[in-house]
């Protein structure tokens, strides 16, 4: 569950990450009371956000349209959220995409697994404005430029976008 200690505004990503466009976050948890209140930080954060209770409905939305972003938990019922992912990866037809597991287990957190499938990990109770962070510096290591285009812009001008928008992030993260 999200921390209730947190009694300051939550940190909202910089209008210069946000300005290429909306980023598309997919949200998997099978907690729904965690799920819709996911969704409403970040919809209020400016992001398009999608639901799914499993891993089901997630693949259905995957294959929809992959998204810029996937929240997901470690524990989601039925699937595992690394198996998912590790799932998700194999998969050649589906563009990557930048994940973030939420858990409760320190020893997932910091797992070489979660490194190996190009995934962060944040620990429950999650603090909104690290998971908004995390969100925004993940749209960072890689935005597809279109849904079908999912490669990565490698060229100088592109890498110093993402560094002067990796800095606007962590100054505001600072304040």
């Amino acid at each position: 569950m999200l921390a209730y200690a947190e009694k300051r505004k939550p940190l909202t990503p910089s209008e210069v990450v946000l300005r290429s466009g909306t980023v598309d976050v997919l949200v998997v948890h099978d907690d729904e009371h965690l799920r819709q209140l996911l969704n409403l930080h970040l919809w209020r954060a400016g992001y398009d956000v999608r639901l799914a209770g499993n891993a089901v409905d997630a693949s259905v939305l995957i294959l929809e349209a992959a998204p810029d972003v996937m929240i997901l938990d470690v524990n989601t019922q039925g699937m595992g959220g690394f198996d998912f992912l590790a799932g998700v990866r194999a998969d050649r037809t589906v563009p990557f995409f930048p994940a973030v597991f939420l858990t409760e287990d320190k020893g997932a957190a910091t797992s070489a697994r979660a490194r190996g499938l190009g995934a962060a990990c944040l620990l429950k109770p999650v603090q909104i404005d690290k998971l908004l962070t995390a969100i925004a510096l993940s749209t960072l290591i890689q935005r597809p430029r279109s849904r079908r285009d999912a490669r990565p812009d490698v060229s100088p001008a592109a890498a110093t976008e993402a560094l002067f928008r990796f800095r606007c992030v962590s100054r505001a993260h600072d304040l």
